[in-house]
């Protein structure tokens, strides 16, 4: 596991933080781990610190996008061959961390995405009106790429050092659909590999009301915007 780093984003998650650390620690022992404190106002920073954990904290919120990004960055300057981002929160079990790498490796991903929904297909646990958006850009994605992705909201992934690159060229508003479809375009594999969520049982969720009016019509500008930036970087490598 020596060339495997674990990232959790983490904003005011202090109530969590503990918790999954112990949990990635026991399910995956030997791989490295980084805290992303993306300018916590509670005590994230220090709970996770106490723990012996390395912590890259901003300094101010930069949000979820950039977060990612801070963390492509480490595994990059420290050179590791392949970085699994999971969320702070505590909602995806870090238990099912080996078999989504062992399905990584072995269909030769470039990046692997903890998935809800690519087994049942379907949003029913979601609310109205996440469950039209997160339908809708999981068809436009495959209809603009030929590979239809299911759950395009996960923040648990496994990506490898070859897209690495490609996900710092461009600015990403969740690295979510715009992030995935960009990747495809430029011919990476993308896979899913089935997860289960559980339920929050503290804080808040970055998704509100507003922003399922506002999130979408965001991720289709970056979409479009990708497209362009994609095909740009296609021909230039033609």
């Amino acid at each position: 596991m020596s060339r495997v780093v674990i990232a959790i984003p983490a904003h005011n998650e202090a109530a969590t933080i503990e918790a999954v650390i112990g949990e990635v620690r026991r399910s995956l022992r030997g791989a490295a781990l980084v805290v992303l404190d993306d300018g916590s106002t509670d005590d994230t920073f220090d709970r996770a610190r106490r723990l012996g954990v390395v912590v890259v904290r901003h300094p101010v919120n930069l949000g979820y996008g950039r977060t990612v990004q801070t963390a492509i960055r480490f595994a990059q300057r420290h050179r590791y061959e392949v970085l699994v981002t999971i969320d702070g929160d505590g909602q995806h079990g870090p238990d099912c961390l080996p078999a989504l790498l062992e399905t990584f490796e072995r269909e030769g991903f470039d990046l692997c995405i903890g998935s809800r929904y690519v087994v049942s297909r379907t949003y029913e646990d979601a609310a109205l009106g996440r469950r039209v958006g997160m339908r809708a850009l999981s068809i436009l994605t495959g209809m603009l790429t030929g590979r239809r992705i299911y759950d395009t909201t996960s923040g648990l992934k496994a990506m490898r050092w070859t897209v690495f690159p490609a996900l710092l060229h461009w600015h990403f508003v969740d690295f979510h659909s715009e992030a995935l479809v960009y990747l495809l375009r430029l011919g990476f594999r993308v896979g899913e590999y089935p997860v289960e969520m559980r339920a929050r049982a503290w804080g808040s969720s970055m998704y509100t009301f507003l922003s399922s009016f506002n999130y979408p019509s965001k991720t289709l500008l970056m979409i479009a915007l990708g497209l362009v930036q994609a095909q740009i970087e296609r021909r230039r490598v033609a």
